[in-house]
């Protein structure tokens, strides 16, 4: 008989939902730098990669969902998809920093299977949190000192963090991610700041230095709003 095949988990679930949707475009995620969803090969990569490693669970911030959402015209279905893709994958990554990644995996399936019926089922239960449309193939490891690379992941969590709190339903939730969010994107800062390779005068180190500040803005921002309500 011949060796069964093994299909290797596509480790990131929100990359993974993204990759399903744009392939049914017949695109790649290595066109979403050509259509200006975003603006550097190095978040395609890291997008790509992070299929393949649990340790990196990168995904796109609110604007590039947003110009994500308007470029290719995502249907209802879609972003509901991704809105439970988000969702699973805050707990594959809560999960990861406490439990074998073969079995965080699994668990946030099953949370992504469970979310995106619901969703299916009630589209209301996403109203509040719909995310809304406004108006590499290079498999090498990202370059950088540990400080660099601290800052991605940072950057990566907080960039979630700041995607739960836009999507949440009540005003506390979204504060409290908010201030996650803010923290996050504020030490990502820090680390940049800290790290000596790719120097500060680079254009890939102020790529992610301005993605790091937008972020934190929009975080602050955010923080503000919901206390604006309280």
């Amino acid at each position: 008989m011949p060796d069964s095949i093994v299909v290797s988990p596509r480790w990131n679930i929100f990359a993974r939902e993204l990759e399903n949707i744009l392939a049914a475009r017949g695109l790649r995620l290595s066109h979403l730098d050509d259509r200006g969803v975003v603006f550097h090969r190095e978040k395609v990569r890291r997008l790509q990669h992070s299929l393949k490693s649990p340790g990196h669970l990168t995904m796109l911030n609110p604007d590039e969902m947003t110009r994500l959402i308007a470029t290719f015209g995502l249907s209802d279905l879609e972003q509901q998809r991704l809105q439970a893709s988000l969702l699973a994958t805050a707990v594959e990554m809560a999960l990861l920093d406490r439990a074998d990644a073969q079995l965080a995996l699994m668990a946030a399936e099953d949370v992504f299977d469970i979310l995106f019926a619901a969703f299916r089922a009630r589209p209301e239960m996403t109203v509040a949190s719909r995310i809304k449309a406004a108006a590499f193939t290079d498999e090498a490891e990202p370059f950088g000192d540990e400080q660099f690379e601290l800052a991605l992941d940072l950057l990566d969590r907080a960039c979630l963090a700041l995607s739960l709190g836009r999507a949440a339903s009540s005003p506390r939730s979204r504060a409290i991610r908010a201030y996650e969010a803010a923290g996050g994107f504020a030490r990502a800062l820090q680390c940049l700041q800290n790290c000596r390779f790719p120097t500060h005068e680079s254009r890939e180190w102020r790529y992610w230095y301005d993605e790091a500040e937008a972020g934190r803005q929009m975080a602050e921002a955010l923080q503000q709003a919901e206390g604006g309500e309280q």
